[in-house]
């Protein structure tokens, strides 16, 4: 009996041993915030944050899954969009990637031109800039402005959008400064998203194949103190009634995407509208 006792204790230390050696993600925080209505979901592991957010874009015929990555730890890691994975919540099955080249190859099929809301013309979304008839010139030419410095691809800072340019100095009056003197994580991952152009409200609208290639999440490799973002393409999942988080009256549906990011993993369930 005290030999039985004594096998027991043995194989429950080995047991120990081996779950105590297996690498597992430690959730040093996990919260969410929201960027132009869109929740947004983080995870802090040991040495990485995963930052997501979803929803459904080219007509509602795919889930544009929306991700970033920062390192935090002291060694590079390399992320590949082959390695994540999404399944659908509610039908409980997985959900089939489909990379970001390969959208964008179906959307320049002519067929798929209205299925998929692309102009035939150019592959760009059709002009939405409103008729000159009555329009203030300077305000008209303000716009064109406006419409230059983005085609130039000047970056969008954080609490700036909707706001008028002109390069004419003094003519418009600066902004008091709102960044706030002390700043938390949610804070700091906000402003990071909002202070990037908004691919997830741009793609829900028409869009070019070029510009669904260009925003597609690609393998990097992340080094210390860096981070890396883009987009992931799925399939819509089922949608129902009644799902937690969404818009009332609404269907929706919910994505179960793991991330892994070395030998952490990050496991988000989303929304998807």
């Amino acid at each position: 009996m005290r030999s039985f006792l004594c096998v027991l204790l043995l194989c429950g230390s080995v047991v120990a041993q081996s779950e105590s050696s297996a690498p597992q993600a430690s959730r040093a925080g996990n919260g969410s915030f929201y960027v132009n209505g869109i929740v947004y979901q983080y995870l802090a592991g040991t040495d990485y944050t995963v930052v997501a957010a979803a929803h459904s874009v080219i007509n509602h015929k795919f889930v544009a899954l929306k991700m970033r990555v920062y390192n935090l730890g002291r060694q590079s890691v390399t992320v590949k969009p082959e390695d994540v994975s999404a399944e659908d919540a509610l039908a409980g099955h997985a959900l089939t990637p489909v990379f970001g080249t390969e959208l964008a190859r179906r959307m320049r099929r002519p067929y798929n031109w209205a299925r998929l809301a692309v102009n035939p013309v150019s592959g760009d979304p059709a002009d939405t800039t409103p008729p000159s008839d009555g329009v203030n010139p300077q305000l008209l030419e303000m716009m064109r402005a406006m419409a230059a410095r983005a085609n130039a691809g000047a970056p969008l800072l954080p609490g700036n959008r909707g706001v008028l340019y002109t390069d004419t100095p003094g003519a418009l009056q600066s902004r008091p400064n709102l960044v706030p003197t002390e700043c938390d994580t949610v804070c700091r991952l906000r402003n990071r998203e909002a202070a990037c152009p908004d691919v997830l409200a741009q793609l829900q609208r028409q869009n070019s194949p070029d510009y669904v290639e260009q925003s597609a999440f690609l393998a990097n490799t992340i080094t210390p103190q860096s981070d890396a973002d883009g987009i992931l393409y799925f399939p819509m999942p089922k949608l129902a009634h009644g799902v937690p988080l969404a818009t009332n009256g609404k269907k929706a549906g919910m994505v179960r995407v793991t991330v892994p990011v070395g030998d952490e993993k990050f496991q988000f369930l989303l929304v998807v509208e």
